[in-house]
């Protein structure tokens, strides 16, 4: 089997409502969708979620030029799509950073071994560890009394763990804000704050400071991403748990983080690190530290959703803490799949969340067909699908 084409479709749908964090406010998902074809008439699709280049500095344009005119023809075409390790290891050598539109290839792979085998791609992973996998309900920031609502909401519909963004309004808010979720919450349910490296030294230490009787589960990437050092000079100060994000894209910077004792934890999204095969790299790096992971998402489609739920299904260890809630229920405002029937995917039938939890789909490959009609109307204004081929 071989690689015989490439397409590549920009994509731009809004979100319902803005998702607003520090640093960013996010009004509408620019993705890109692949369909590479194989002479054997197997298609494997993926999808990147959000490009927003504040976050690991990729773009729904690099990530489309860097497969057109280097990745495609150089190392694809032609290629049997069956040697992922062999196309991981030329992507990396030959193309620096730029780890979303390596993880969309490495997706996109996997999706067709998965289809040609007629198994589900997490059986390629190391197979089924969790049948369902729990998640944590994201908000974004915003007034605390919405939030709580909101909140509320969530753990009505089988929800345990709540996610709130801090370091998009001003610290005070945010001290008060984790006190009044505390207070309408109750004792048993588990509250993160992510910063999403919004704070310098002396804002995140008074922030910990003051939110440790409020029982935080952890907090998420208080410090700049560069500043491992900080995170570990923190750490000692604090008893709130640290959780390192921004801080941990590179395998060589999950290492640093644990040699400086800088963290308690890590936060993956499997499209920052370069794909499947580099992500269970880095899970294992932290799990000989003893250290949890939990995933988040780019805020993509069903597609999106779906890798994830592969990945998180075929991963025992990270089946030990609830996960971010993946692109769909943030993006149609639903919490399930069951009483809501979603036609504007990017994928035509999105993956099932139920009472919080999301299962993974069982049919070969990610289990996804393209709602090629909601793409098609969906292409990103001005810009058109490319086609990489020979």
């Amino acid at each position: 089997m071989k690689i015989t084409r490439i397409e590549l479709m920009p994509t731009s749908f809004p979100l319902r409502k803005p998702f607003v964090m520090s640093g960013a406010r996010i009004t509408s998902i620019d993705s890109v969708v692949i369909k590479m074809h194989t002479d054997e008439g197997i298609v494997g699709v993926a999808e990147t979620g959000d490009t927003s280049p504040w976050y690991i500095g990729d773009s729904q344009d690099s990530v489309i030029e860097v497969i057109r005119k280097v990745i495609g023809p150089q190392i694809l075409l032609g290629e049997d799509p069956s040697r992922i390790e062999w196309i991981v290891g030329r992507m990396d050598a030959g193309v620096r950073h730029n780890y979303q539109a390596k993880a969309l290839v490495d997706f996109a792979l996997h999706d067709i071994v998965g289809k040609r085998l007629g198994v589900p791609v997490y059986q390629l992973l190391g197979g089924l560890s969790q049948e369902k996998i729990p998640l944590m309900k994201v908000l974004g920031a915003g007034d605390t009394p919405a939030l709580i609502d909101e909140a509320r909401q969530a753990l009505a519909a089988g929800f345990k763990s709540i996610k709130l963004k801090g370091a998009a309004q001003p610290l005070q808010h945010d001290i008060a804000m984790v006190r009044d979720v505390r207070e309408a919450l109750g004792p048993d349910v588990r509250i993160i704050v992510d910063a999403n490296a919004g704070w310098h030294y002396i804002q995140a230490l008074e922030f910990l400071r003051k939110v440790e009787r409020h029982d935080l589960t952890y907090c998420e990437q208080p410090l700049p991403w560069w500043d491992i050092d900080g995170l570990a000079r923190l750490r000692k100060q604090v008893r709130v748990p640290i959780f390192a994000d921004e801080s941990a894209v590179e395998l060589e910077q999950v290492r640093r983080c644990i040699e400086k004792d800088a963290v308690d934890g890590f936060m993956i999204k499997i499209a920052k690190v370069g794909g499947f095969l580099k992500a269970q790299q880095w899970v294992a790096l932290a799990k000989t530290a003893g250290l949890p992971v939990t995933s988040g998402c780019f805020k993509g489609s069903g597609i999106e959703a779906a890798t994830y739920a592969h990945f998180l299904a075929a991963n025992e260890w990270m089946g030990k803490m609830e996960q971010g809630d993946l692109g769909p229920l943030e993006n149609f405002e639903i919490l399930d799949t069951i009483s809501v029937d979603i036609t504007t995917d990017l994928a035509k039938k999105l993956p099932r969340y139920e009472k919080g939890h999301i299962h993974p789909p069982h049919a070969p490959g990610l289990g996804v067909e393209l709602n090629e009609a909601v793409i098609q109307k969906l292409i990103t204004p001005g810009k058109s699908p490319v086609v990489v081929a020979r």
